[in-house]
């Protein structure tokens, strides 16, 4: 699905751009309503920056990582997340590259099943 590159920040995978680019979306007249972040770190930064400026996760805003990762579920305000299996992942792409030595592979779509881990901060 291509997004409206007004609804897009872009920036690093640190929880310092996920604290900016939260800030941004929440400084437009048209606030949305849930951010989505490319990892767990951006999603860390940009619950931050809502804390920092008095918006209610869950309540004001949803927030969604995305990745799972393993310090997600230790911190106060748990965050949802898109999980998947990194590993399965790493064995596919190991397959293409293998699979065509010379590196002229032809576009291919591997699929791994995610998991949406719905937690306090939707």
């Amino acid at each position: 699905m291509a997004l409206p590159h007004e609804l897009v920040v872009r920036g690093e995978h640190t929880r310092e751009a996920g604290a900016t680019g939260f800030a941004e979306l929440m400084s437009r007249r048209h606030r949305p309503d849930a951010v989505f972040c490319g990892n767990d770190v951006i999603a860390a930064g940009a619950r931050e920056k809502a804390h920092e400026l008095g918006f209610d996760i869950s309540r004001d805003v949803a927030l969604v990582g995305h990745g799972g990762a393993p310090f997600a579920s230790l911190v106060r305000l748990r965050p949802t997340t898109i999980r998947y299996p990194a590993a399965e992942a790493a064995r596919a792409a190991i397959r293409l590259l293998t699979e065509r030595p010379d590196g002229r592979e032809g576009h291919k779509t591997v699929q791994v099943e995610a998991e949406f881990v719905a937690r306090s901060s939707v």
